[in-house]
């Protein structure tokens, strides 16, 4: 199955925004994750369908590598997110780049 992946991208905390169009990324599959800063990151795509109900996924790190960067593979289908995906970062300095679709 070919997927065609895209690139978002944030400075901070916030929603993340498509490199190319500059829209915010969402419902999507997260595919790879690639981070720099140290401290506790969290991406959450979390919404509300029709009947109330809420679903959505976070994904939780802490960046503790020697040079403050790193890199995520999510195996396989990636990790399902619905709605806007948001971060929350450790510093305003932190940067977060994902690879999604």
């Amino acid at each position: 199955m070919a997927t065609d992946l895209r690139v978002g991208f944030i400075t901070g905390s916030g929603a993340i925004l498509d490199t190319v169009s500059s829209v915010t990324v969402a419902n999507t599959r997260i595919r790879d994750i690639h981070y720099t800063g140290s401290g506790t990151f969290v991406i959450e795509g979390v919404d509300v369908d029709n009947e109330g109900n809420t679903k959505g996924s976070n994904i939780k790190f802490v960046g503790t590598t020697n040079k403050d960067a790193g890199n995520l593979d999510l195996s396989d289908n990636g990790v399902r997110m619905y709605g806007p995906v948001k971060v929350s970062a450790p510093t305003s300095s932190a940067t977060i780049t994902v690879f999604y679709g």
